[in-house]
């Protein structure tokens, strides 16, 4: 192992010699839950209301303990016996937790719950005045209560979840774990990788050779198996789908925004105006092919490098880099970001057995939060770290809330990520002062600009195509064709799109892992740039204002939160004028 090629170490959360022995305590702390539960009344003092929401805090953050070790192992150790075991125990923890918090929920919202009495209106209006800090989460319990189902059927959908769907989901991630990928350019001997990250780096490759194998390599063991991905899609597909008829949602899509606290209008106003908006990178797409000396691009182009070799970072460079960065801005972030890696709280490098992209996971309050990366020395890659590290950062401010509010809804969570990654830019764009450097470096941001926008966009605008042709009894050929459209649809005819691309849409995880999640990369893109471009005209003074968002975690509804710093997230101008940077951008290119 290389000096800073960094393992997390899982023990903040279960020591590995110990998972047998928290399994069990959590299995009982759960039980000792039901139990305590079970002798509330409407009427019941102020007291056991308060011993019932520290014992329900308590037992999440085990339960979550025991659920993220599971995960980030299996994460580093995807071929293990073991991963498979710890995950299997995980779920049985979970299985139960839900099952108890489901009936807390549900005598909460009012509803029967067999043995108890019934919480009336009265009642239910003195518990919820206990929490004040909670109001939020009580509001949309509220809210959800149009949405539940029979006690019989909610605990059905949590064992088919935890039973049926993770194993569908941990099926799709072995296939493709057990992927190698031909990587042949013209001219020179095959090499086999065998994982997709160390492919990756060639899809920026000043060879256009090396960057037409990449994607070849990449998208060819995803061709050949394209019927087990459109089973394991359609499965998922037509289970979430009725999941939300059932529930009496009006769209699939709309499911995810009620859990976001998202109205299905302002996703509407978004994904409209992002492809409104498209045509900027069209033309971004084409001067980058004047640059290029092309006269059109290729797909296969549209992250190629623009002018001179592009800068290595070690890990320590990319580390120390960020870190200043982030003290500059201010101190609050360079302490959470520290903090992560003093901890020991990040897996740092690719290798196999060990999946790919990167995530941050939050657990509890009093855990800092993991970072796992897949780092190869690149721009991206160092990017990337900002990225995952404002996630953490994001956190770690929002850790003196209560675990049952902690975490922030989908739309917000790439805000403090995306903002990170802004840093960055502007501050290496300040330092360059050869014209062609900043021009190389405008060249990649506007790129990773339209990877996180308009590429995000259509992602999502994809699955809701594929929804409703799924419904009708579409074939894998057809969810290709739908994506093949797609690609037209947001490149227009600025760029050469080749035939393995309409194979992408099974190389995207989150369609599969989490429907309809990617247009938090867009939402959290645009207003990051909003809060980015507040922040540059009054200076320090904002600051507090980002810091406030961060630290409200889940606590408040998006759309308020947002409006008390002046954003208005249903306004259509509001989303246009984050596209001002964009064309700033493309002006100063």
């Amino acid at each position: 192992m290389k000096k800073e090629d960094l393992r997390w170490n899982l023990n903040d959360l279960v020591k590995e010699k110990d998972f047998e022995k928290v399994f069990g305590i959590a299995i009982k702390e759960i039980l000792l839950l039901q139990k305590e539960f079970r002798k509330l009344s409407p009427s019941s003092s102020t007291g056991q209301f308060n011993k019932l929401i520290s014992r329900i805090e308590r037992v999440k953050d085990l339960v979550s303990c025991v659920g993220d070790f599971s995960m980030l192992y299996f994460s580093t150790h995807l071929t293990e016996d073991k991963s498979f075991s710890y995950k299997s125990k995980a779920d049985e923890v979970n299985v139960l937790f839900s099952d108890t918090n489901l009936e807390i929920s549900r005598w909460l919202q009012g509803l029967p719950v067999s043995g108890m009495k019934t919480l009336d209106k009265k009642n239910q209006i003195r518990i919820f005045k206990l929490f004040p800090k909670l109001h939020f989460m009580f509001e949309r319990l509220l809210d959800a209560k149009k949405h539940t189902l029979s006690m019989e059927e909610e605990r059905m959908t949590t064992r088919k979840d935890s039973n049926l769907k993770s194993t569908i989901l941990s099926l799709y991630q072995l296939i493709v774990n057990d992927y190698t990928y031909e990587f042949k350019v013209k001219g020179k001997k095959p090499v086999i990788y065998k994982t997709s990250s160390e492919i990756s780096p060639y899809v920026h490759s000043k060879n256009p050779s090396e960057r037409e194998a990449a994607y070849k390599a990449l998208f060819l063991p995803y061709e050949k198996d394209i019927l087990k991905h459109f089973n394991i899609y359609q499965a998922i597909a037509k289970d979430w789908d009725e999941n939300s008829r059932l529930r009496g949602y009006p769209s699939p899509i709309s499911l995810r925004n009620f859990r976001n606290d998202i109205e299905d209008k302002t996703i509407e106003t978004v994904m409209n105006v992002c492809s409104e908006n498209s045509f900027l990178f069209q033309e971004y797409f084409m001067k980058k092919a004047k640059a290029l000396g092309m006269k059109k691009l290729r797909r296969y182009d549209i992250y190629a490098p623009v002018g001179g070799k592009e800068h290595k970072y070690t890990f320590e460079e990319s580390k120390k880099k960020v870190l200043e960065i982030f003290n500059e801005f201010t101190p609050g972030f360079h302490a959470r970001a520290k903090l992560i890696f003093d901890e020991e709280h990040v897996d740092s490098h690719p290798r196999q057995g060990k999946r790919s992209w990167a995530f941050c996971s939050t657990t509890a309050p009093s855990i800092t939060p993991y970072v796992l990366l897949n780092f190869n020395g690149t721009p991206n890659s160092l990017m990337t770290m900002a990225h995952e590290l404002g996630h953490g950062i994001h956190s770690l401010y929002s850790n003196k809330l209560s675990t049952l509010v902690q975490s922030e809804p989908l739309p917000l969570a790439e805000t403090a990520s995306t903002f990170s990654e802004m840093l960055i830019f502007d501050r290496l764009l300040q330092e360059l002062k050869n014209p062609e450097e900043k021009k190389t470096l405008l060249f990649e941001k506007i790129g990773s600009s339209y990877a996180t926008i308009i590429r995000q966009n259509y992602f999502v605008k994809f699955e809701v195509a594929a929804h409703d042709a799924i419904k009708k009894g579409t074939t894998a050929k057809g969810l290709c064709d739908i994506y093949s459209e797609n690609l037209k649809e947001q490149f227009g005819s600025s760029i050469v799109i080749s035939d393995e691309f309409r194979f992408e849409w099974s190389y995207i995880p989150h369609i599969f892992r989490t429907p309809f999640y990617c247009y938090a990369y867009n939402f959290g893109e645009l207003l990051a740039m909003s809060l980015y471009s507040i922040y540059k005209s009054r200076g320090k003074s904002f600051i507090p204002k980002i810091e406030m968002i961060l630290a409200s975690g889940g606590s408040e509804k998006p759309s308020r939160l947002l409006k008390s710093i002046g954003i208005d997230i249903n306004s259509k101008s509001s989303w246009n004028g984050s596209f001002s940077m964009i064309r700033e951008w493309l002006k100063l290119l």
